[in-house]
């Protein structure tokens, strides 16, 4: 019997797939916003001690991270899976799964996540005894905000055992189920938040030469700001440098001596990523400064960016055209100017994430995620669990060594 048809014997055999729908439906029902995971931290070590796989929880906090133990020597794979959900109404209500929490949805398909890693996690521990290495489960927290990824690595999940291969993936409503979604190399974004604090001299409107205007200075700086990407990188490399809100003033008549911006620098490498920091910096400072004002730029880090490793990401294609047909599996060209936390997983270890088609239920549009009516095709979680499964064995066992 071969490997894929021996996950599929597995799955029919314990029910896996009918169990791990139930569970996703179950944590869209009652989701929770970043870094209030409890009831879904509680409900992941309950499923965990149902299959007898040990586990710690509470790892930066509301993170579950689990270890399946071989019958054999071999490396170590890690499976990561994001559980918090976003501040959204749900509009879904035809659905019987429909969040039952006001204001908080599933709308980026972490439920989904979670659900194939658990239903992964059922057939590797029905394999384990074949199992040439471990397998760590991370249930992650916070990938929506504080990025839940980097705390639970200095909290030490990726040692004790030395994890040697990450895998990740996110549900995607623009390929339809039974595709996946392939990038080599860059992928997703680095981030960075911007707070621009400038500062004038308070006057009366009709008399606008007796102070500076911190309205007019934020004016030209968002005007040169632009230039950072369009004159500073190559037409072919992607830079954007947005800022999305501003505040100042309190009257109509009255020049404002303080307005506040909030932003962001999105990169794809290190070196633009300090390059355009730099950049926008300078043309802050010096443009209020020109203009007889000052300008104060807080660049607060976010994300890294994402980059697949060539050799795992060649694994999880071939398990993909193996599982699915080549046909059904797309090469993404474009990396994306978003950003995804398994990026730090990323950094610390040879890694692949891809992309999961997931559709939208018979009958509805595919619905982007973040969306309030997004929701998915229950038909991919199966299909995530198979590859998945095809991946860790194919690592473990020695099929294909990457």
């Amino acid at each position: 019997m071969n490997v894929t048809d021996r996950i599929q014997n597995e799955m029919e055999q314990l029910q896996a797939a009918p169990r791990a729908i139930a569970f996703r439906r179950s944590l869209h029902m009652y989701p929770e916003l970043s870094e209030q995971e409890f009831q879904a931290m509680e409900r992941i070590a309950a499923e965990l001690d149902a299959l007898k796989i040990p586990y710690e929880k509470g790892i930066a906090q509301t993170g579950v991270v689990a270890l399946i133990e071989g019958g054999h020597p071999g490396p170590v794979v890690g499976l990561r899976a994001d559980i918090d959900a976003l501040p959204i109404q749900e509009e879904n209500r035809d659905a019987p799964y429909c969040s039952r929490t006001p204001g908080v949805m599933h709308a980026c398909g972490h439920d989904a996540h979670a659900a194939i890693l658990l239903g992964t996690a059922m057939l590797l521990q029905s394999m384990r005894q074949e199992l040439c290495g471990k397998v760590k489960l991370f249930f992650q927290p916070a990938e929506e905000t504080i990025g839940g990824a980097e705390r639970m690595i200095a909290a030490g999940c990726l040692e004790n055992p030395h994890v040697d291969y990450t895998l990740g993936l996110h549900v995607s409503p623009a390929l339809p189920v039974g595709e996946v979604g392939i990038k080599y190399g860059q992928m997703y974004a680095a981030s960075d938040m911007l707070v621009l604090r400038i500062h004038g001299k308070s006057c009366h409107g009709a008399h606008p030469d007796e102070g500076v205007d911190a309205i007019l200075i934020a004016a030209a700086i968002l005007n040169q700001v632009q230039t950072v990407a369009s004159r500073n990188f190559s037409p072919t490399d992607s830079v954007v440098c947005s800022f999305g809100s501003i505040h100042g003033g309190s009257a109509g008549n009255q020049i404002t001596d303080y307005v506040e911006l909030k932003g962001i620098i999105r990169t794809l490498n290190q070196e633009h990523r300090l390059y355009a920091r730099g950049r926008v910096k300078t043309i802050c400072e010096q443009t209020a400064a020109l203009m007889g004002g000052r300008a104060e730029l807080e660049v607060i880090p976010s994300y890294s960016p994402l980059i697949n490793d060539d050799g795992i990401t060649d694994l999880v294609k071939e398990n993909a055209g193996q599982l699915l047909g080549p046909e059904h599996v797309v090469l993404e060209t474009v990396p994306s100017l978003g950003v995804e936390d398994f990026a730090y997983f990323a950094m610390a270890r040879p890694s692949c994430f891809f992309h999961l088609g997931s559709g939208a239920p018979a009958g509805k549009e595919p619905q982007p995620i973040h969306s309030s009516r997004f929701d998915l095709d229950e038909r991919c979680i199966p299909i995530g669990m198979r590859l998945q499964t095809q991946n860790v064995l194919t690592i473990l066992n020695g099929l294909t060594r990457p």
